[in-house]
């Protein structure tokens, strides 16, 4: 049984898996193995990763494109290692990143069952803002931190006990990773650290947090019914100890509600909206461009993004 199991959700990315690969090649720790999902690419992206001839490295193959979370579920169901790292496909490992996730390891206790680190942009910007620090986190702790760190750059690297995906799962849609987080923080707790141990690039044209006018009204629906399962089950604690967050839940709520036809649902959440802060532009603009139509919204969602992107560099 190997101590961590690599898995790596891959789409499209055959000038990048490589770079992935190798920085998990050249570590030199070597008691791992790598499960690389294959998300249904249309490219040749799983001929790279077969030419590997190192045992540790498994294919495994999507006929279609099924998002991000089934792909990682499809590789933590093989894996076999005590830790799981999920890793994307365009990103790399620092050397002597898994010797030092190791050490971590052994340093936690037994109910610990998610160490989280920190990131170097390919920009040379480190994240999460404000840093990381050694200590504990359970589930109020966690919210508190991402109400602190609301607006700023929040980008870290997890890994997860193999065990508590008995119980914690990846959303089976294209919905991102926020509402696993919290699902996972909810039932189990955490350890943070200070190093940086993973490169997190922008280079590939692909990436699913870059905005992407039909990307995201053809993902809305899934995205909708799942961030409306993360207010059921997480509403309370973020009312109380994340205002902040709680507000832009129920704004990308009432956007995801009208990017995908339901208006009336739209609406109910616009309203919601407005009532916390009537005067707000941007909850007035999700209301009247989502009542025009998804591609108007989808549109003023698209420039929005490029232009606080833009305002960032």
């Amino acid at each position: 049984m190997p101590y961590f199991s690599i898995v790596i959700p891959m789409y499209n990315r055959e000038r990048f898996i490589e770079r992935t690969i190798n920085s998990f090649l050249n570590q030199d720790f070597d008691d791992y193995e790598i499960i690389v999902v294959d998300d249904g690419s249309t490219d040749k992206s799983a001929d790279v990763v077969k030419k590997y001839t190192d045992p540790r490295i498994k294919l495994i193959c999507h006929t279609l494109n099924r998002g991000v979370g089934p792909a990682r579920n499809t590789g933590v169901d093989r894996a076999r290692g005590v830790w799981v790292i999920c890793f994307d496909s365009d990103d790399e490992l620092l050397p002597g990143a898994l010797s030092l996730i190791l050490k971590r390891c052994n340093e936690v206790d037994e109910n610990i069952s998610r160490l989280e680190f920190m990131v170097q942009m390919d920009s040379g910007e480190i994240s999460p803002d404000p840093p990381l620090k050694n200590e504990y986190f359970d589930y109020i702790k966690y919210i508190k931190c991402m109400e602190r760190g609301y607006g700023r750059i929040s980008e870290t690297f997890q890994i997860v006990k193999r065990a508590a995906f008995e119980k914690v799962r990846y959303y089976d849609d294209r919905t991102l990773e926020t509402p696993f987080h919290l699902d996972f923080m909810k039932q189990f707790n955490a350890w943070s650290f200070p190093d940086v141990l993973r490169v997190y690039h922008h280079d590939a044209e692909n990436q699913l947090t870059r905005p992407d006018i039909n990307r995201s009204i053809q993902y809305a629906k899934d995205q909708a019914l799942s961030w409306e399962r993360m207010l059921i089950n997480h509403s309370d604690a973020l009312r109380l100890h994340a205002p902040r967050i709680y507000r832009s839940l129920i704004s990308n709520l009432a956007t995801l509600c009208f990017l995908s036809g339901n208006r009336l649902k739209g609406i109910r959440y616009s309203v919601s909206s407005l009532k916390s802060n009537f005067i707000s532009l941007k909850y007035w603009a999700i209301l009247i461009f989502g009542l025009l139509g998804a591609k108007p919204l989808a549109r003023l969602k698209y420039f929005r993004s490029r232009f606080f992107a833009k305002g960032k560099k």
